[in-house]
């Protein structure tokens, strides 16, 4: 549940309220006076402070101030049995959620809690949902239906609903960034935040700060108290990505953590329970690292509970005319263009480069015929030069001539079992509609078919 802090010189209002909300599963922090409060909001990250306006060693409205300078976005609820309204108005315009005058009833006060920290979770997810549309991410999609491709959303749709750990693996520019954001969107924490941790990118020495989060003071410029990864992730997803590159003994730190299911901020003194899913990604060999020993092996096997592994697209070529598709309405959104249409010729080249930068590399292509195509359709000849001098010469010529001759053997034999009946014969070789009538243009299929048929 969450932390609460309880800012009170009276002994037994502290005990009653305390018992009351320990009761409904919160922690509770208490302090007595100003310097306590000060010590203890210098020293762990709360959820939630109630606290009294008079202190014995000063006024909590000026708590409430400091309390937003190390902790922005704490909510408060301030209590008093001096009421007046030039204190109620100073605590409102501190920021502070509620003011409470004494007497008041304990239960009626834990309902005032739970208020303030459901409207705390409502804001924060409205935050996140808003990003999540500014970046289009609502739209993510796995594209493809190859045999290859047809597993991956399999299992994805399995591990969804778990709460069990996955471990992505793919080469680089394969979409494992994708996968990651359609487990979470297709799971019971989609609501809760997608926090992306780009491992190689952390400084080792921020590492636990980054991760785990740190008091105001722990380190130099560490002006104020900041939640890591771990807890803004709250219980959503946690996606770590190429984990692979965090060295050995930042590993052993993250490994006590997943083992703990817990985790300290750094120059903090309590424990924060971890909850949210974990989904790690590389686009290395990681049996090969963990067998030089690069890559902890146990730090492994708590991760890949339920691997997922994607094909490089030069595997799956059958997916291209899908997503180029894909990806070309997403870019012409993107730039607010109108739609325009991809020649079957410029499939046919962007099936024969083998891309060695995936589906990442094959958007860039796109992106970069968009622009120079203006208004009309994707041509050949707003494709890179390397894609358009692949098999120019006698030897490449040669090889993707006997492809495309196997490539059409393959798509007439479909064709013939299913009496010519095109949706049966795509799924028979486990092609897209769309995909499928590429290729029936491509190798002019129609000319063979049986007039009876």
């Amino acid at each position: 549940m969450s932390r609460i802090l309880i800012v009170e010189d009276e002994p037994k209002s502290v005990r009653l309220l305390s018992l009351v909300l320990e009761d409904k599963g919160h922690t509770v922090a208490q302090a007595a006076n100003l310097e306590q409060a000060r010590r203890l909001l210098g020293g762990e990250l709360f959820d939630l402070m109630i606290t009294d306006v008079r202190l014995p060693d000063g006024s909590g409205l000026d708590l409430l101030e400091q309390a937003h300078e190390n902790q922005p976005g704490l909510p408060v609820i301030v209590v008093t049995a001096y009421g007046n309204v030039t204190d109620a108005v100073r605590a409102m315009r501190l920021g502070a959620l509620e003011y409470l005058q004494k007497p008041f009833e304990l239960e009626a006060t834990a309902i005032v809690v739970d208020k303030a920290l459901e409207q705390d979770k409502i804001r924060a997810e409205h935050t996140y949902l808003l990003d999540q549309i500014m970046e289009g991410e609502h739209q993510v999609q796995i594209v493809g239906q190859s045999a290859a491709m047809t597993q991956v959303r399999d299992l994805v749709t399995r591990v969804a609903s778990t709460r069990s750990n996955v471990f992505i693996l793919g080469e680089s520019g394969t979409g494992k960034e994708v996968v990651a954001k359609v487990i979470h969107a297709a799971s019971a924490r989609r609501l809760q935040p997608l926090i992306r941790v780009n491992c190689p990118a952390i400084p080792s020495q921020l590492f636990e700060s980054e991760l785990f989060g740190h008091i105001k003071g722990a380190f130099t410029g560490a002006y104020e108290s900041r939640k890591g990864k771990f807890e803004l992730a709250g219980e959503g997803t946690l996606f770590l990505d190429e984990i692979s590159e965090i060295p050995l003994d930042l590993q052993a730190k993250l490994l006590q953590v997943i083992e703990a299911r817990s985790f300290t901020p750094v120059g903090g003194t309590s424990e924060i329970p971890m909850k949210a899913r974990l989904v790690a990604a590389t686009n290395r060999d990681i049996k090969e690292l963990v067998g030089q020993g690069r890559f902890r092996d146990d730090l492994f096997y708590r991760l890949n509970v339920f691997p997922i592994s994607i094909p490089p697209l030069r595997s799956r070529r059958e997916d291209i005319p899908d997503l180029a598709e894909h990806l070309l309405a997403h870019l012409q959104k993107e730039f607010g263009l109108k739609k325009r249409p991809i020649l079957s010729e410029t499939i046919d080249v962007l099936l024969r480069y083998d891309w060695p930068g995936n589906v990442r590399e094959l958007r860039n292509v796109l992106e970069r015929a968009i622009v120079l195509s203006a208004d009309g359709p994707i041509a050949p000849v707003h494709l890179p030069e390397e894609l358009l001098t692949l098999g120019s010469g006698h030897s490449a010529h040669d090889f993707h001539g006997h492809v495309d001759q196997f490539k059409r053997r393959l798509l007439i034999d479909a064709l013939q079992h299913t009496g010519w009946k095109k949706k049966e014969a795509a799924a028979r070789l486990g092609l897209s509609q769309r995909a499928f009538s590429h290729y029936v243009k491509r190798y002019d299929l129609d000319r063979d078919r049986p007039e009876d048929a």
